[in-house]
């Protein structure tokens, strides 16, 4: 095959997400900032979105009232299975009273409700069960 040729794949294949990580990575060109730190009896789960949506304090200013990609990160570090960080996509609810988590790269995970205020929740059933969240805080 041409050289041509294989630069021309290398950089169609470089274009497209193939896995969560790859599609991670994407993200990772943009300044993130946590706005969520959780903790459940086997994982801590921390939730973060780009700074220029946090501009402004107030949520609804702040863009979150559409769709954002944001980063879900699930560290299993307690259990010695390490840390992952997948792309998520975000948005809160009409009254701005919880943000809602959509984990989009893995298959029938249902979306998160994170209260505003904290609360507990479960992101799935296998790690991320009876996590207790602190209040939206860009930090």
């Amino acid at each position: 095959m041409p050289r041509n040729h294989l630069a021309a794949l290398a950089i169609i294949a470089s274009m497209l997400p193939a896995s969560p990580s790859l599609a991670a990575g994407v993200f990772l060109e943009v300044p993130m900032t946590r706005v969520f730190a959780c903790e459940g009896p086997d994982a801590r789960m921390e939730i973060y979105v780009p700074q220029s949506v946090l501009m402004k304090r107030d949520i609804a200013k702040a863009g979150l009232g559409r769709t954002v990609n944001g980063l879900y990160l699930l560290d299993l570090t307690g259990s010695q299975k390490g840390k992952t960080l997948e792309p998520v996509r975000l948005r809160s609810s009409k009254d701005y009273s919880v943000i809602i988590v959509e984990q989009f790269t893995r298959k029938g995970v249902k979306p998160a409700t994170i209260p505003i205020a904290g609360g507990t929740l479960d992101f799935d059933q296998r790690f991320g069960a009876k996590a207790r969240c602190e209040a939206f805080r860009p930090s």
